[in-house]
């Protein structure tokens, strides 16, 4: 599950228009959701924030035998009007990363001044115009106790096609040593123009030098507002590479990719047409093209030699698989990791009442007035009710899933079990991790504490159990535990 301030950040991108999918680092980011999903490896609690449209803050406090916490501050010169902020309304699907239906590349609008880039005070008689080119977020994260960590982001719309992103990581130094603070700074800027996306990246971190692209195959995507006059596009082809290298350490990097994936025109059937001509055209096809959404990716790293290809799809729209084979041309090594989500929603019974809205402080008023709630905010007769798509959307969201279950395991039988769902007004995630590893570390040689310590060393959950089992020797191999991990995390926001 995302954390609340990545929630925001996402919101900030979806209010400026800015297209997270049309980058090479989100290339395999369908698999890696179902896949290679993390696990709370402790209890975690986490209080967070959207005070006003521009200020979000969090806290975190976590314990895993030493009690430690985070403090953080978010500010955002784009209003974040329509984003839902209670823990009780945001979609859980937005919070949780799956199968992710990409949408057909648009072409960004191109109404903005190069004066933007220095202080945005070209005119414009569009407000939402004027915001969008001062988009700045500015974001830090404290982490707690000693030595602290300082964590840092800034974002900042410098054109409509160009993104600059600083961040910043500081940690203290031993309290024994006076040494000024270990920092590094990444930069990285991002031009993105729909047909194809450059990322140019400099970190301070071994004066490491990086270049990400992306390239999609077919006719340039086209703006918004142009797109009802071309016929809507299937499926999306991409290729992109990366590159980077460090002059103080002579370290080199290289990987390039592929991907295939249907987008939302093909599993939807076509609209039909009023007109002969039109009708006809379609006649040989009323129903979609793909009867599952799917995604097929391929990343080759040749320095290394790894080979890998996953393959996603969507069977429904409460369940989703993904596979993974990975392989080495060098020492023959293989991987293959399958993994599934389930999305579950939850039944109200029919005598049920809706829930009530939120109190505005003046039913004293009402109780006082003899006046009822749901008459107060009955719109007039004749003008009815009307309620936006977005709202429609968001409505469908939440009734679609109320709860998500993912497995993966992989060939050596290594499992993670995933459950996050809502529990009134909480946002809970728990899971466990489970595999043979502990079995074979404690069913070998005679150990001893200091060797079991180190074969439990990644366990929060089942360590004690290893503590046992050590301290007479090797136990049994039937009583010996599988458990790896286990965590809570617990999320409330207002």
């Amino acid at each position: 599950m995302l954390d609340f301030m990545d929630y925001i950040q996402l919101a900030f991108s979806e209010a400026t228009n800015w297209n997270r999918d049309n980058s090479y680092s989100a290339l395999t980011a369908t698999a890696q959701s179902l896949l290679d999903f993390p696990l709370p490896e402790r209890l975690q609690v986490h209080l967070s924030s959207l005070s006003t449209p521009h200020f979000a803050t969090t806290y975190t406090l976590g314990t895993v035998g030493l009690i430690d916490g985070s403090i953080s501050y978010l500010f955002s010169t784009v209003p974040l009007n329509n984003t839902p902020s209670k823990s009780g309304l945001i979609p859980l699907r937005k919070l949780v990363p799956g199968y992710r239906q990409i949408e057909a590349p648009v072409a960004p609008v191109r109404d903005w001044g190069w004066d933007a880039i220095l202080d945005s005070s070209s005119s414009s008689s569009d407000g939402n115009s004027d915001i969008q080119r001062k988009a700045t977020l500015l974001y830090a994260t404290l982490h707690l106790p000693a030595p602290t960590t300082l964590t840092a982001l800034f974002l900042r719309r410098i054109s409509p096609t160009t993104q600059l992103s600083l961040a910043l990581c500081s940690t203290q130094g031993p309290p024994l040593i006076k040494s000024a603070p270990r920092a590094a700074l990444l930069t990285q800027i991002s031009h993105d123009t729909g047909k194809y996306c450059n990322e140019y990246l400099f970190s301070t971190d071994n004066a490491l030098f990086g270049w990400r692209g992306l390239w999609n195959f077919g006719p340039d995507p086209l703006p918004a507002k142009d797109k009802g006059s071309a016929p809507p596009r299937l499926s999306l082809l991409s290729a992109g590479a990366e590159a980077y290298y460090s002059p103080v350490s002579s370290i080199v990097g290289l990987s390039t990719g592929l991907k295939f994936t249907t987008l939302p025109a093909a599993t939807e059937p076509a609209p039909s047409s009023s007109s002969s001509s039109s009708s006809s055209s379609t006649s040989n096809h009323n129903g979609p093209i793909s009867t599952f959404p799917y995604t097929l990716t391929l990343t080759l790293t040749p320095l290394t030699g790894s080979l890998s290809t996953t393959y996603s799809l969507r069977a429904s729209p409460n369940l989703a698989f993904s596979s993974r084979f990975g392989f080495n041309v060098y020492s023959w090594e293989s991987e293959m990791v399958a993994g599934c989500e389930f999305w579950r929603k939850s039944r109200r019974p029919a005598s049920q009442p809706p829930p009530e809205p939120e109190d505005d402080g003046l039913e004293w008023a009402r109780r006082k007035m003899g006046i009822s709630r749901s008459i107060s905010i009955t719109p007039p007769s004749d003008t009815p009710p009307t309620v936006s798509t977005e709202q429609k959307k968001e409505e469908k969201e939440v009734e679609q899933g109320d709860s998500v279950v993912k497995i993966r395991v992989d060939q050596s039988w290594n499992v993670r079990i995933l459950w996050e769902g809502r529990v009134k007004e909480l946002l809970v995630t728990a899971g466990v991790s489970l595999g043979p590893g502990s079995f074979s570390a404690l069913s070998s040689t005679p150990s001893s504490p200091s060797s079991s310590g180190g074969g439990s060393g990644g366990s929060t959950g089942g360590s004690s159990t290893t503590g046992q089992s050590a301290g007479g020797g090797s136990a049994p191999p039937s009583r010996s535990s599988y458990w790896r991990g286990v965590g809570v995390s617990i999320l409330y926001s207002s």
